[in-house]
């Protein structure tokens, strides 16, 4: 659908009508502009109203069958409630667009913060040889990879100076009424008292990188406590809490009959999955910028790409550098693996199942649903084993980072250069970097200089965490030449950033063993039920009824394979959600949960074997 379109068409339905009430929609307004939304009030209201209005009778007829499959009240009854069932449904859906702009904004907000005492870090090391702002926030807004949100929050107030010609204060006065980062407001307002009273501004970013610095080991350890909790919600509500109400419909399915079955179902095939999905996208919101990652720096190549001799050049260079390491474009992108274990696992399944399609789908899904866990491990073992080795890297990187830097800084300030340093460094043993060292003294000695050196250091290695510091040491080095304290500043920033990655990892994998033991829970509960429950009960017919002799109690459709076929369902789906979540809390990357949910899947789907 064209939004623009849906757009007009809801703006002149609803747009007068918002546009009266106006008073009522100001602080949406102003959450609007903080999210980047780039749409007016009127226009997202009216555009909510009208999505609403169009869900409400499709959401009101869903929440219809699911209440009357339930609850199984009277059908008339059931119908007449149907009105207010869809009217429920619009109100949920407004309630969640109007909601919406909050969300986005308080997310902005929380990315901001996470990067803001990086962003000081390196305004302080500009600082020493310059006092042009404009300038550092135009380094800072060239770097969107490297300093996510707040790139964008310093291109309003360059837009501001250089198209609308504000003066620099009033246009850092505006940023700061419209970001949603408290912080960064409080940086921005303090940045305009010291620029307008003509403070020393080495002293002042010295001070708020402090300042930043150990809020960022608060922020920290809130962040942690509240990942805890969110813990604790998961394997209580997902992983567990499930499992207590699975036993108790099968105990009352097999007396009371098929509405306890559909619930059952609703439960296996809705809830878990639908459960361990917005665990995850709730993670991932709160771990915005905090996970590791490889990032690509794209070089300016207008210039080349008319000169086909070049653009031969750069091709024959690719293909040169894929036969010599086939392996570390998977490694960098791990994604492009899938490329070929998607085919395979497609073929491997359509060849090993073909011969089932003219079955029944009951007498399908029995004897295909093996060749889908099959088919799941060929397409993901691969892609699971390249995003280990990717992840693997760059926590190596990152690890001996900080030491390379540290190292660098204590040699430099023993009289040394700093290209003697990192010929000296050379015979150090700092692991993974070993190699990157030779490279960089190689450049060095080429005639490339120290900045050329370690942007070309930049573009190879890639991660987020040598890439702030290239993009610190070779924008201080234009404006100071200052080797020493740009050294000293990008050290500081990388060893703060190493340690708090170091304290969320060691505080939370402890969670990963608990959803592991709640799974074994789970496990061993549906064990005991199957051998232990199950063969104490008679077999019969589905929509049959018979009665335990001398007990009086009557069996309703009990059909043993059926319900295990359930479990078995059931253990493969908490399984693998339950690894994909275990991945997001105790690595920050839902693709790390992929070994924990295969894991997973793979010892649930030998216990069924035995079954």
């Amino acid at each position: 659908m064209n939004l623009k379109k849906f757009d007009s068409v809801s703006y002149r339905i609803f747009g007068k009508w918002v546009e009266k009430r106006s008073g009522e929609y100001l602080e949406l307004s102003h959450k609007l502009m903080q999210a980047h939304a780039a749409v007016p009030y009127e226009v997202y209201v009216s555009r909510s109203f009208l999505i609403s209005l169009l869900l409400s009778v499709p959401g009101g007829i869903i929440a219809f069958i699911i209440f009357y499959g339930l609850v199984g009240i009277p059908l008339l009854i059931s119908i007449l409630l149907l009105p207010l069932m869809c009217a429920a449904a619009g109100v949920l859906v407004y309630g969640l667009m109007m909601a919406y702009p909050y969300y986005k904004a308080n997310a902005r907000g929380r990315s901001i913060d996470i990067v803001l005492p990086h962003v000081v870090a390196l305004m302080h090391a500009l600082s020493r040889g310059s006092s042009d702002i404009s300038a550092f926030f135009k380094v800072v807004a060239s770097n969107k990879k490297i300093y996510g949100e707040i790139s964008e929050e310093v291109k309003g107030t360059l837009i501001d100076t250089k198209i609308l010609s504000i003066d620099f204060n009033s246009a850092l006065k505006n940023a700061a009424n419209n970001t949603p980062s408290e912080s960064y407001k409080n940086f921005l307002e303090s940045l305009s008292t010291v620029i307008s009273g003509g403070g020393n501004l080495v002293a002042y970013f010295l001070t708020k990188s402090e300042q930043y610095r150990l809020k960022a080991l608060n922020s920290n350890k809130e962040f942690m406590e509240n990942l805890a909790v969110l813990a604790e919600v998961y394997v209580t509500g997902i992983a567990v809490g499930p499992l207590f109400i699975i036993v108790l419909l099968v105990v009352l399915g097999l007396i009371g009959g098929a509405k306890y079955y559909f619930f059952l179902l609703l439960i296996v095939y809705l809830i878990i999955p639908a459960g361990g999905i917005f665990f995850i996208f709730l993670l991932d919101s709160m771990m915005d910028g905090i996970a590791a990652k490889f990032i690509k720096i794209e070089e300016d190549l207008h210039h080349t790409r008319e000169d086909k001799s070049i653009l031969k050049g750069v091709l024959r260079e690719r293909i040169y550098y894929f036969i010599k390491d086939p392996f570390k474009i998977l490694v960098e992108v791990p994604e492009k693996v899938l490329w070929v274990s998607v085919p395979a696992g497609l073929i491997f399944f359509v060849l090993f199942t073909f011969g089932y399609y003219n079955l029944d789908f009951e007498q399908l899904i029995y004897m295909i649903d093996d060749y889908l866990i099959f088919t799941a491990i060929i397409i993901l073992t691969p892609y699971a084993l390249f995003v280990e080795v990717h992840f693997s890297k760059i926590n190596q990187i990152s690890s001996n980072f900080p030491e390379f830097l540290n190292r660098l800084v204590s040699l430099h300030e023993s009289g040394l250069t700093v290209a003697t340093s990192i010929k000296r460094l050379m015979s150090s043993n700092l692991g993974i970097l070993n190699s990157e060292v030779r490279k960089i003294n190689t450049d060095i000695e080429l005639g490339d200089g120290i900045t050329g050196a370690f942007r070309n250091f930049g573009n190879r290695v890639n991660t987020v965490t040598v890439q702030r510091v290239v993009v610190v040491i070779e924008n201080a080095m234009k404006m100071t030449g200052n080797v020493k304290d740009t050294l000293v500043i990008a050290a500081g920033d990388a060893i703060n950033a190493r340690s708090m990655e170091e304290e969320r990892s060691r505080s939370i994998k402890m969670y990963v063993l608990i959803l592991y033991i709640a799974f074994f829970v789970f496990l061993y509960v549906v064990w005991s039920l199957v051998t232990g429950f199950f063969p104490q009960m008679p077999e019969a017919q589905s929509g049959a009824v018979t009665e335990i002799a001398g007990e009086g109690i009557s069996i309703s459709g009990f059909d043993k394979a059926l319900y295990i076929r359930l479990f078995f369902h059931a253990a493969v789906l908490e399984g693998f959600f339950s690894g994909l979540v275990a991945g997001m809390l105790g690595e920050g990357d839902v693709r790390l949960g992929l070994k924990h949910g295969l894991v997973m899947v793979t010892i649930a789907y030998i216990m069924f074997m035995f079954l």
